[in-house]
């Protein structure tokens, strides 16, 4: 009964070992990621770096099917790569990708999440202004639907108030865009990113920076 006892808990131990190895490695490979995602020139993201940091995303996703991390990043870096597209039809190519990823993303969650709200958005957005003429009444209703369901979740979200405030500051000042009825929605964002804090090291922490050059913008 004693040996028995002792070789349960050996197996229960290297088990634990086993799993805390395997956490540790995935999130190394996750912040690498997230670091050369965050390390991209912003206003002009190289393509090619931009799609092997999407790869590497879906490798980690292949191998850890049960987060929903890897597919949310690799949804992220589609829709950018959707926004420095040269084509429409590249552009589509890529937006059409980060929808789906987002949705295994959610699927993998099992619950609703309000990053993965954010991103579909954010989704919503740039596949917009791939084909403003004929996309601004469907995206733009996807855009706010999105949003609406990540507000419902968790309205302490500074991305929310980002995206909304983005929104109206490309917006043409004769369709109601502009500087001027943006700065509110951006100094919102700006007090919602100052009291935020991510769940951990490799949970969505981006926007701020996009959010300061705006307002920045705005006092000019």
């Amino acid at each position: 009964m004693m040996k028995r006892t002792i070789f349960t808990a050996l197996a229960l131990a290297f088990s634990a070992c086993m799993v805390l190895a395997q956490n540790e490695k995935y999130t190394q490979a996750m912040t690498a990621s997230i670091q050369a995602l965050n390390g991209l020139d912003k206003a002009k993201p190289d393509a090619k770096a931009l799609q092997d940091i999407a790869n590497q995303f879906e490798r980690i996703a292949a191998a850890e099917p049960k987060e929903w991390l890897p597919k949310y990043y690799a949804g992220y870096s589609n829709v950018i790569l959707g926004f420095v597209g040269t084509s429409l039809e590249e552009k589509d190519k890529y937006l059409e990708k980060a929808a789906a990823l987002l949705k295994d993303a959610e699927t993998i969650a099992g619950k609703p999440n309000d990053e993965i709200s954010v991103m579909q958005a954010f989704q919503s957005q740039i596949h917009l202004a791939a084909d403003p003429q004929n996309r601004w009444e469907a995206d733009g209703a996807k855009f706010a639907e999105h949003l609406a369901s990540a507000k419902k979740i968790n309205a302490e979200n500074p991305r929310i108030y980002y995206l909304e405030a983005s929104s109206v500051f490309f917006t043409p000042e004769e369709f109601g865009g502009g500087k001027k009825p943006a700065k509110p929605l951006l100094e919102k964002a700006t007090q919602k990113f100052a009291a935020f804090k991510p769940e951990t090291n490799i949970h969505p922490d981006w926007g701020k920076a996009e959010t300061e050059w705006m307002l920045a913008q705005t006092n000019q």
